[in-house]
């Protein structure tokens, strides 16, 4: 057995304000993991707590015994209703335990699928169980695993190539069309989230200028310092439009901004140099008729969804690979994990093995008689190749790494059985 169990929940099962009264903030995750491992039957502890999700790893004594232990101190170290968490937690043990972590590892669990921030966040948690000193023999080469998994998966799949926000495919097709952005020039108008989210996109995508433009000045100066860019009059927006070759209208306008005179007038200003037009504001910022201006790329908020569709179609293609990845994996660190599991009762079926051939000889010594030193040490020596004789076919199959699963756990519990070998001798 892995003695693995793990309990948690997670934007699918969750909504937003249970997962806020549930996550652990991160100064208080190595105190709350050293109390965790001071739980009758916990032996080892991982804290995963995102914005999207909540859960604990643990290696216990008893995997469905702890389970009532980890739900238990959750709701009281977070203030919770244990009837309302109760319902919407999940709970793995063994091999679906690890499979779970490995899934969220390679971002196949993630509200985003292929999103790549997860797998830094699970390091960071890792990092503080090692801090905790919380994380021993099992989890360490677990977490190892995981992250091996994890790599495989973006080495081997594209499943994080594809943009699947409206505000990265905005930036997506930009890309397709002029090329790389270090040397274009790009005008946002206007200053909220998708705005904001849309200059993120193109600064990581090293554009050379940026330009802000917004009713508000102050916005937009605001979210023009984020990024190093540059506040611009928005009652100069044409001017500014025969300057960029990119626009990206975010705003709450009620109406057209751009309008298609003003399009056809910017692109004499701009000689008819091609240029990008994204509207990702609803109700529409641009008038869908600048589509008919030769050199005018204009898409809105229905292209981009189109976009972030078929992109998702290919993440859930190159999820279907990552799943193998991740079996792969799986079954390769629960085999392991195995057998660093029988090593406990390896130790124990030797011990009781001798025991029963010394106890045996010491009754045929006291039943014959004092025996002279070099006879007891021949005694001695031939009782030991007996018990290495019986045992060795017994260890042998005990850490057969190509054994089925099921058989071999089985046979573990027959040998416990047989020599009386409990559960807690074994860890």
């Amino acid at each position: 057995m892995l003695n693995l169990v793990l309990i948690g929940l997670s934007h699918s099962t969750a909504d937003v304000g249970l997962r806020e009264r549930a996550a652990i903030p991160q100064e208080q995750i190595p105190t709350v993991l050293k109390t965790l491992t001071g739980l009758p039957g916990i032996r080892e502890a991982l804290i995963i707590s995102t914005c999207n999700r909540v859960e604990m790893l643990c290696r216990a004594d008893e995997p469905e015994a702890a389970i009532d232990t980890l739900e238990s101190f959750l709701c009281a170290d977070r203030s919770l209703d244990p009837e309302q968490i109760r319902q919407r937690l999940y709970r793995h043990t063994e091999d679906q335990a690890v499979r779970h972590l490995f899934r969220v590892a390679c971002s196949l669990d993630s509200m985003i699928l292929g999103e790549p921030q997860i797998l830094g966040q699970v390091k960071s948690f890792y990092a503080l169980a090692m801090e905790a000193q919380t994380a021993g023999a099992y989890l360490n080469p677990l977490l190892q695993a995981a992250f091996r998994a994890a790599k495989r998966v973006r080495s081997e799949t594209n499943i994080g190539e594809f943009s699947v926000s409206v505000s990265s495919a905005a930036v997506e097709l930009a890309r397709k069309i002029l090329g790389e952005l270090d040397r274009k020039s790009i005008l946002i108008v206007g200053a909220g989230k998708m705005g904001e989210k849309a200059v993120r996109h193109l600064a990581a995508s090293g554009a050379a200028k940026i330009m802000v433009a917004n009713r508000s000045p102050e916005a937009a100066r605001e979210l023009a310092a984020q990024f190093n860019g540059e506040a611009v009059p928005f009652q100069d927006l044409a001017h500014w439009m025969a300057g960029s070759d990119i626009v990206i209208a975010s705003t709450g306008a009620q109406g057209i901004i751009i309008s298609r005179g003003m399009a056809e007038a910017v692109m004499r200003e701009r000689r008819h140099a091609p240029i990008v037009l994204i509207d990702i504001s609803v109700p529409r910022n641009i008038d869908p008729g600048v589509a008919a201006i030769d050199n005018v790329f204009c898409y809105d908020i229905d292209d981009l969804g189109a976009v972030v569709e078929a992109n998702l179609q290919e993440r859930r293609k190159a999820a279907s690979l990552a799943e193998k990845i991740v079996e792969q994996e799986v079954e390769s660190i629960c085999h392991r994990l195995k057998s660093l599991d029988v090593t406990p009762v390896v130790i124990e079926l030797q011990s009781r093995i001798e025991d029963i051939c010394r106890a045996e000889l010491d009754r045929y010594i006291h039943k014959t008689g004092a025996q002279s030193p070099k006879e007891r040490q021949e005694l001695e020596a031939m009782v030991n190749r007996i018990a290495g004789k019986i045992s060795h076919p017994l260890i042998a199959q005990l850490r057969a790494h190509h054994a089925d699963a099921t058989q071999r756990e089985a046979f573990l519990t027959t040998i416990r059985r047989i020599f009386g070998i409990s559960t807690s001798d074994s860890k």
